[in-house]
């Protein structure tokens, strides 16, 4: 198989997944618990169906830009989940709300220390932002694996962990195969980073499948 037909067959794979999430989300009237999280799980395959119908037939500085606005975006959706699932933490666990408190410093603290360890000369940067993000899901996850928080809350914040977990090793991963011109372990990096979506978004319709509606 080509890289070519591998790539559209992970993103084929990967988008057919995500509708039908989304669309067990609403069925089950999930969407309500977790607005901005179903929005989130929205955003990312609308994003990839736009930047692959108009990669050709955009510029190359035009495609770029939407590509640059639409990464921005999903990272501000990041952050807002976060904050989302955090607050119901919050409600949940009352003993635990001064770790809470302190979750975006460690977060933050984190991030600024892997980004500080990566190369600084690496061709493809890391962006600290989204590291922080990965970061904050991790130590949400955390949170709520410690409070025994609900099953529903552990499985959204697990799948969440799982995927920044990786999503930082990834981006050291490209960041040191981009600083040696290594394409095979560059690639490899990045599908690992897509392999591991798809198999979170598999758990998230197992896992929700059950949920009681409301």
């Amino acid at each position: 198989m080509t890289r070519e037909a591998l790539n559209n067959s992970i993103w084929s794979v990967s988008l057919v997944l995500q509708f039908g999430l989304l669309a067990l989300i609403f069925l089950r009237r999930i969407a309500g618990r977790i607005p901005t999280f179903t929005l989130l799980l929205a955003f990312y395959p609308v994003r990839a169906a736009v930047l692959y119908f108009l990669s050709g037939h955009l510029a190359k500085d035009d495609l770029l830009s939407l590509y640059q606005g639409l990464a921005l975006a999903a990272l501000l959706l990041v952050i807002l989940v976060a904050a989302e699932l955090g607050w119901q933490l919050w409600k949940l666990l009352p003993r635990a709300r001064w770790g809470l408190l302190a979750t975006p410093v460690v977060a933050a603290a984190a991030a600024e220390m892997l980004w500080r360890a990566l190369p600084m000369k690496s061709l493809v940067p890391a962006d600290r932002v989204e590291m922080f993000g990965s970061a904050l899901m991790v130590l949400l996850f955390g949170f709520a694996l410690a409070g025994r928080a609900p099953e529903f809350l552990r499985n959204v914040t697990g799948g969440l962990a799982a995927f920044g977990l990786v999503d930082l090793m990834a981006t050291a991963g490209k960041n040191f195969a981009a600083e040696r011109r290594d394409a095979a372990m560059f690639a490899g990096w990045s599908y690992a980073n897509s392999g591991v979506y798809v198999l979170v978004v598999l758990f998230w319709m197992l896992s929700l499948r059950s949920e009681k509606t409301e």
